[in-house]
């Protein structure tokens, strides 16, 4: 019974530890030695164990978030569906951003505000691929009603701006966490509504020219 209870725990310190080594380091400068250190596992055959490799690790740190993130952003869209505003742009793009940066009030949501940082630097990972790979209902939500909404587009530069909103949201994310950490006192609410204004101008904004087509 006490091995049953163990495994979780040291899944989730393992979580905890490497997301911070990660956070504070990059993701090539940590070991799995320093990992395991860091979690106050015996060995580092419990990493392999319960993860199998440093790179199934970092995957599992990327969702570990995920879903208290997509449960909030789902709820908002809601809010926004009862209201009658869930097919306006700025509204979806502010119920798509605000559990991002509402996650930065505190430190374990900035560190991970900053290992994205480092995910999305990384040519090892694809973070729209990886969130293909999670498909959270929230982001699959947003994704129809963005393809609806930018319908008057060329179908590549809509493409374009999709692939690239998951990277553009974590910078505005670790920005805003780096706000917070230097003590600034900069709104939340005033953060949202610029984040939202900027990207649902990015997302509807007509190409530039031909050549953007």
């Amino acid at each position: 019974m006490q091995q049953k209870q163990s495994n979780p725990n040291t899944k989730t310190k393992l979580i905890r530890a490497a997301e911070r080594l990660f956070a504070e380091n990059g993701l090539g400068a940590v070991s799995v030695r320093d990992i395991t250190r860091a979690a106050g596992a015996r060995n580092e055959s419990a990493l392999h164990y319960h993860f199998g490799s440093k790179e199934a690790l970092i995957r599992a740190v990327f969702a570990d978030r995920i879903q208290g993130i997509d449960s909030e952003r789902l709820a908002l869209i809601a809010e926004l569906d009862a209201a009658g505003a869930g097919s306006q742009m700025t509204q979806l793009m502010a119920a798509t951003i605000a559990p991002m940066l509402r996650a930065c009030m505190d430190e374990g949501g900035r560190l991970y505000a900053t290992f994205l940082m480092q995910i999305a630097a990384d040519p090892r990972f694809d973070v729209d691929r990886l969130m293909d790979d999670l498909a959270p209902d929230g982001i699959l939500a947003v994704s129809a009603r963005l393809l609806k909404l930018m319908d008057h587009l060329p179908a590549r530069t809509t493409a374009a701006r999709l692939q690239r909103l998951p990277s553009l949201t974590i910078v505005i994310m670790a920005d805003f966490a780096r706000e917070m950490a230097s003590g600034s006192q900069i709104s939340l609410d005033w953060a949202i509504a610029e984040a939202a204004t900027s990207l649902a101008g990015y997302l509807l904004s007509e190409p530039a020219g031909s050549a953007a087509i």
